[in-house]
């Protein structure tokens, strides 16, 4: 009698929790979504296919440009680079949250992936060698380009569900795309001409960027009510 006495309490407590969580709004529509992340500045849409299904499309863009050095100053051939980093991506991807009532969510799809980086490489200095003195334009250049599959599987994990309680809600998502190992273009001139074979060394060790890491936060605003 007294175990039934203070079971009674826990059960109801219980129930009223799960009466709650039934209560939680699901609004089906169409979201507006604006994100930032690694594969760059991003909008999107995302569609309620069900209240755990949803299906998102967008678009990814970011550029940087930089500059670096090879090996030091006193050495007697150092290469300045320029380089620029292009993102640039479309998504296409389903969302399927396993709890009906909160935000968590797996993911899967793909990416349209026009990745790249191309750089153009010169000697800082002219470069002496026996008593010889060869001038930079001498030495010569070397130019390239990065590229890597065009369509890329995506896999990951997040929170935030456009479509339940508040039209604005907050979106974070981890996960990666396999873009596979890069494709390395080279052209050389002048006396750095022999080293356009290289292209196959460059892309060995440059086997880890397969796996594109993606992290993302945005706020997602559903602005159109659907039926389902």
């Amino acid at each position: 009698m007294k175990s039934t006495f203070f079971l009674l309490p826990l059960l109801l407590s219980l129930l009223a929790g799960k009466s709650q969580s039934q209560n939680v709004p699901y609004k089906p529509g169409v979201a507006l979504v604006a994100h930032a992340g690694t594969a760059g500045y991003g909008i999107g849409i995302s569609k309620s296919l069900s209240r755990q299904l949803a299906l998102r499309v967008g678009i990814n863009q970011f550029t940087y440009k930089g500059t670096l050095t090879s090996g030091k100053a006193t050495d007697e051939l150092q290469i300045g680079f320029d380089y620029t980093i292009r993102l640039l991506s479309f998504n296409g991807l389903i969302d399927y949250y396993p709890f009906k009532r909160a935000g968590l969510h797996l993911t899967a799809g793909a990416y349209v992936n026009q990745n790249e980086v191309t750089f153009f490489g010169k000697p800082t200095k002219d470069v002496r060698f026996n008593d010889v003195v060869f001038t930079i334009d001498q030495v010569g250049t070397v130019s390239g380009k990065a590229s890597f599959a065009k369509v890329a599987p995506y896999a990951g994990i997040g929170w935030g569900h456009p479509f339940l309680r508040n039209r604005f809600k907050v979106m974070a998502d981890v996960g990666f795309f396999y873009q596979q190992s890069p494709s390395i273009s080279l052209t050389t001139t002048g006396m750095l001409e022999p080293s356009s074979d290289q292209a196959p060394v460059i892309e060995n060790n440059l086997k880890p960027l397969k796996y594109y890491p993606v992290i993302s936060l945005g706020l997602a605003y559903n602005f159109l009510s659907t039926s389902f």
